[in-house]
């Protein structure tokens, strides 16, 4: 409907009818005016539409949807330390874009990210294995190896961290040993 426009309604149920005419719209007060708890709502829908995407397959969309829940999640958190309760959940949209920005071979980025909500969460066990698996994409293999360590020990059972550790020691191996024939033709 437009402006000054009539409708007619009838109810489900209802015998008669209802006149409406439409004088105007009211314009969605700006996002930083709403009360705290509205803002949070509004972060945590963003974070489910990011989810959503990611989980569909699409990473750059979901990638731009965890931004903008992050720049929502700022302004409605306020001004650093962030309480545990406000932590939690920016940690999460931390750990959800560097996840997306793996997906999208942006290990430099996910490595910051991750690192972030690290900062934000310590035990994270994902944004650390998400930052072990950026480090050992930009070849940080010893600071991949410490951090796939570290999720080993805190979860044991965790198949992608002892398979990505497995592959990180490996190429450790392998340029120690580039480096070892090198040197030795070096000073034979």
């Amino acid at each position: 409907m437009a402006a000054g426009e009539r409708a007619r309604l009838r109810p489900a149920g209802a015998g008669a009818a209802v006149g409406v005419r439409l004088g105007g719209f009211s314009p969605a007060p700006p996002f930083w005016e709403e009360a705290p708890g509205g803002r949070w709502r509004a972060v945590l829908v963003r974070q489910e539409r990011a989810a959503a995407l990611l989980g569909a397959g699409a990473a750059g969309p979901a990638a731009r949807a965890y931004a903008q829940a992050l720049r929502a999640a700022v302004v409605a958190g306020g001004a650093p330390p962030l309480p545990p309760a406000l932590a939690r959940p920016k940690a999460e949209l931390h750990a959800g874009l560097a996840l997306c920005q793996l997906r999208l071979g942006l290990p430099a980025a996910a490595a910051a990210n991750a690192g972030k909500a690290l900062a934000l969460r310590p035990g994270h066990l994902e944004a650390r294995f998400r930052r072990a698996l950026a480090a050992a994409a930009m070849s940080d293999l010893e600071a991949a190896a410490a951090d796939l360590a570290l999720v080993l020990r805190e979860e044991p059972g965790h198949a992608g961290a002892r398979r990505e550790l497995r592959r990180v020691r490996g190429a450790a191996r392998e340029r120690d040993a580039r480096l070892a024939r090198r040197l030795g033709r070096l000073f034979a």
